[in-house]
């Protein structure tokens, strides 16, 4: 199954986590595809414009974004955000998870990420943690 890397994957990644690295790797090692969406790159790119050293993040955010597949919002994933806020009204997500969940679920892929009890309240999504 495919996977889709969260916000807090990536900067992992950018930190050198081991277990982040280790579990890229294996996912990699199976023949999986890591993809992320383009909330995701959205929310790293507006880390590295407030770094205080902006050229070097936003270097480092080009090289660490480069390999991965980009998911976009489409029709099944916006429809799907309408669906997921109702549902979820009164453990609404905030709005850029929720896109980022409505993504990951409408392209069938599992959510990387850290945050599994806050993810877990999406029906249908498959979330992982490294």
């Amino acid at each position: 199954m495919p996977f889709c890397a969260d916000t807090d994957f990536l900067i992992d990644l950018k930190d050198h986590d081991e277990k982040a690295i280790k579990k890229l790797e294996q996912i990699q090692s199976m023949g999986d595809i890591v993809t992320t969406t383009a909330i995701t790159v959205a929310e790293f790119y507006f880390g590295a414009y407030r770094a205080r050293d902006k050229k070097s993040a936003l270097s480092e955010a080009d090289r660490l974004i480069e390999p991965f597949a980009i998911l976009y919002l489409d029709y099944v994933s916006a429809k799907l955000y309408g669906q997921l806020g109702e549902k979820l009204r009164s453990n609404m997500l905030n709005s850029f998870d929720l896109f980022i969940a409505s993504i990951a679920l409408a392209n069938k892929q599992t959510l990387l990420t850290r945050n599994i009890k806050h993810f877990e309240r999406v029906p249908g999504l498959a979330v992982e943690s490294w």
